[in-house]
């Protein structure tokens, strides 16, 4: 009865064993086949430095871009500053020349807004040159135009379009040696005259003028570096357009 013991704690010890090996067995087999897969590769650093040395250019050139872009937009606000102070610039002297036109360096022709209707012109200066001419009335509509002593003619006896010639007298005068005045108040007036739309006047026209236009062809006494000519009116022209006066010229031009 006792050896039936031990025989049956032999036989449990025996399977004990037999079952802790398979348990140990199944272990291995888990750990290692855990441990086949999770391969970690190694870092490639020399792969993350030439990474870097590729990125360095890109952001250079990102740099000059916006560096180039920043210089565009201050370039553009500096010379739009650049062409306000231009514009301030030039209406400050047209102002400045409206100014003294309005006051008048001479006392002979200030004051040309209104001129007496009961005078007569005697004395015209010239808004290009500054140049006084003298002038005489045949009636009250028609003026002659002294020069050196002698009266400026268009056609008559003239071998050209106009010449000098002695001044004719009251009672044999003809048209060749008469030249009517117009008063140009506005740009409204000097395209009439023209027959051409307003907005072909010139905008640097002031306002007051006379022209004055030949009685034979209308037209229109122009004077330059040269001297006296009668030429195809054109109201933009500074060198049609006279300052008149009831006063007379003691110096004419020569």
């Amino acid at each position: 009865m006792f050896i039936d013991y031990i025989y049956l704690i032999l036989i449990l010890t025996l399977i004990g064993s037999i079952l802790f090996l398979i348990y140990l067995s199944y272990e291995y087999r888990i750990n290692e086949g855990f441990s086949s897969s999770m391969y970690i590769p190694d870092i490639n650093t020399d792969a993350i430095y030439n990474l870097s040395d590729n990125i360095s250019p890109v952001n250079n050139d990102y740099n000059v871009f916006i560096n180039d872009i920043n210089n565009t937009i201050h370039y553009k606000h500096n010379m739009a500053n650049r062409q306000l102070l231009e514009n301030a610039k030039t209406n400050l002297v047209k102002s400045k020349a409206l100014e003294d036109l309005k006051i008048g360096n001479d006392n002979t022709l200030n004051n040309n807004t209104i001129f007496p209707s009961n005078e007569i012109i005697k004395t015209i200066k010239s808004r290009y040159n500054s140049q006084y001419l003298s002038t005489f009335a045949n009636d009250r509509e028609h003026y002659g135009v002294l020069v050196n002593d002698k009266c400026l003619t268009v056609n008559g006896l003239c071998k050209e379009d106009f010449c000098l010639l002695d001044c004719q007298k009251n009672l044999y005068t003809s048209d060749s040696q008469k030249f009517t005045s117009k008063r140009i108040y506005s740009a409204n007036d000097a395209a009439n005259i023209m027959n051409v739309p307003a907005s072909d006047i010139s905008s640097t026209n002031i306002y007051p003028f006379n022209i004055f236009t030949s009685a034979v062809n209308s037209n229109c006494l122009t004077i330059n570096n040269n001297g006296i000519t009668v030429e195809k009116c054109n109201l933009n022209n500074i060198k049609q357009q006279w300052a008149i006066s009831p006063d007379e010229n003691i110096c004419v031009l020569k």
